[in-house]
């Protein structure tokens, strides 16, 4: 249930991108993975076997010629020719019989050394044989005796030993060799050794041997007691991956971990030698035809399941499109756009709910507009009303004024003032528009003041500063005149001098028009503010505050007063900047 809600909620076109996926690339994906396993496993067999037989080859090759060279030794050491030669006292023998006799071992030694899977054989022998050290075949007994390998040789009983030897009897070229060595014994009493003999591989040969036969893999060799003989490998290969200590694995590789990483190693006793043959390869090294065929793979696999994709987005585009453009149209129409959908007319189910659609948008559009018309008379007619309720309160004053006039037979001020109210209402009629420019509310309080000053004479001056660019900003009719009649009612006439100056500000900041019509009147204490209201400045403020809210909407800010007690009273306008069209 709580998959089957998200999906519910998926739009079309994922659903059946979705479909596309399930029939398409979740099968392709098994398959890879499937694949990869069975590859993983075939290889890494493969793999396997191929380590391993080029292992078993390197190992046969080793042991084939230490096996060789330890039947080498043996012919020498049974030789009776050899062994009753080193038996024999020296200083018993002339010099002549040494020289045949020696010739004898020289000839049979020469021959033996004609054997390639050595470099060559030494002698050790008694130092008072006239060849001791003459040449590099025999060499004095005395120069060993006491060396520690002299001992294992005698410690093995006539069996042979292998280690690595330093010849230094060219002291200018030291060579080291990979060495078998034996005790020779007396021929009449075997508790006593008569000599050395000595068996030598080039640890270089060695070297170029593993070399060529692992490439790729980290071989070597050592001794039991864990020196290195030879390697395949850079001394930094070696620090890398040779193994700690000796590894016995048997007939196949198994998986360490050393510090540098993961290895395969095997590693086997060199028949009866005590050298081990140690075979090391990187783990990657192992994957690395792995690697391949999966990159292979996972490239053939991609373009297949870009093809995929390459035809799913276009086929579900084809049939979501018009599911798309009618839904971006219905969230336009969440914004305020109303907008039909102009597309091909079609018979399919789609097609008949496009239609739908349009119908309902020209229906909606029809009542929008009659909604609107209907508003605006709305407001028309509540403007007016308001409006009406000024004209009658100012004509009133200004008619009891003119009585007033005419009781004291002021024929001249009557004259000017019916001129004036004339031209007022010249003005406020705007030929039945319910709004007008700031230039003519601004004439219009002028008008206003040149009839109250048949009123009040000279005792009040009216200032006007207002910018060019807000003079064209349009106002509900008959805005300023109110405010500038409460500024003389309920600001200056409070006074005690009873005269004083009215000043109209107006000027556009931040695309807002601010207009204020500040006194220099009584004012308000704090208290009287804070409890009028509107109230305090009659029912002309209230009246301007509804129209402003009327003509600008929720744009309009309140009407806000500035008022201190014995300093004046402003009044501030502020209101969104509006043209005439």
């Amino acid at each position: 249930m709580r998959i089957t809600v998200p999906f519910r909620n998926l739009s079309i076109r994922k659903k059946l991108i979705l479909l596309f996926i399930m029939v398409g690339i979740i099968p392709l994906i098994i398959t890879f993975f499937v694949s990869q396993h069975e590859i993983r496993k075939y290889a890494l067999d493969r793999q396997s076997y191929a380590n391993n037989q080029t292992y078993e080859q390197t190992l046969s090759v080793l042991t084939s010629r230490m096996s060789h060279i330890e039947e080498i030794s043996s012919m020498i050491v049974i030789n009776k020719k050899i062994t009753s030669i080193f038996s024999l006292k020296p200083e018993r023998l002339e010099i002549w019989q040494q020289l045949s006799m020696f010739e004898e071992i020289t000839s049979y030694t020469q021959i033996l050394e004609s054997d390639s899977q050595f470099s060559n054989i030494m002698y050790f022998i008694n130092d008072g044989f006239v060849t001791a050290g003459k040449t590099s075949l025999y060499r004095p007994l005395n120069q060993v005796q006491g060396q520690k390998w002299t001992e294992s040789f005698l410690a093995a009983k006539g069996k042979s030993t292998w280690l690595i030897f330093e010849d230094k009897f060219n002291f200018l070229t030291p060579k080291k060799y990979l060495t078998l060595g034996r005790a020779l014994w007396n021929e009449n009493d075997y508790m006593e050794s008569v000599g050395f003999v000595m068996i030598n591989i080039d640890l270089e040969e060695i070297t170029g041997a593993l070399r060529q036969s692992v490439p790729g893999q980290l071989v070597y060799v050592e001794t039991a007691d864990g020196e290195l003989v030879a390697s395949s490998g850079t001394e930094e290969e070696l620090a890398k991956m040779r193994l700690p200590g000796k590894l016995n694995s048997g007939p196949s590789y198994s998986e360490i971990h050393l510090e540098s990483g993961t290895y395969l190693a095997r590693g086997n006793q060199i028949d009866s030698t005590g050298l081990y043959l140690i075979s090391v390869i990187p783990s990657s090294a192992a994957m690395s035809i792995i690697q391949k065929i999966r990159v292979q793979m996972l490239g053939i696999y991609a373009v297949i399941g870009l093809l995929i994709f390459v035809f799913i987005f276009p086929i579900t585009r084809s049939i979501t499109q018009r599911i798309f453009l009618l839904m971006n149209k219905m969230s336009q129409v969440r914004q305020g756009r109303l907008n039909t959908l102009d597309l091909e007319p079609r018979t399919d189910e789609l097609g008949h709910l496009i239609s739908s659609y349009n119908y309902m948008i020209n229906s909606v559009q029809e009542l929008m507009e009659e909604q609107f018309r209907l508003g605006q008379e709305k407001k028309g007619a509540e403007l007016k009303a308001l409006q009406s309720q000024i004209n009658p309160h100012f004509l009133y004053n200004t008619l009891d004024m003119v009585n007033w006039m005419a009781q004291k037979d002021e024929v001249d001020n009557i004259q000017r003032v019916i001129h004036a109210l004339s031209d007022y209402y010249k003005l406020v009629l705007n030929k039945g528009k319910d709004f007008v420019s700031v230039g003519d509310e601004v004439r219009l309080c002028s008008i206003y003041m040149d009839i109250q000053k048949n009123r009040y004479k000279d005792r009040i001056k009216l200032e006007i500063s207002v910018e060019d660019d807000a003079l064209s900003c349009m106002l509900p009719k008959i805005t300023l005149q109110p405010l500038v009649e409460n500024a003389i009612v309920h600001g200056i006439m409070e006074t005690e001098e009873r005269r004083g100056t009215i000043r109209i500000t107006g000027r556009i900041e931040q695309d807002r028009l601010r207009i204020t019509v500040e006194d220099d009147g009584a004012g308000l204490s704090e208290r009287e503010e804070r409890h009028s209201g509107y109230q305090g400045s009659g029912y002309g403020v209230e009246n301007i505050s509804k129209r402003l809210s009327l003509f600008f909407g929720g744009e309009a800010r309140e009407i806000t007063f500035i008022s201190a007690a014995g300093k004046g009273t402003s009044v501030i306008i502020d209101v969104p900047v509006m043209r005439a069209l």
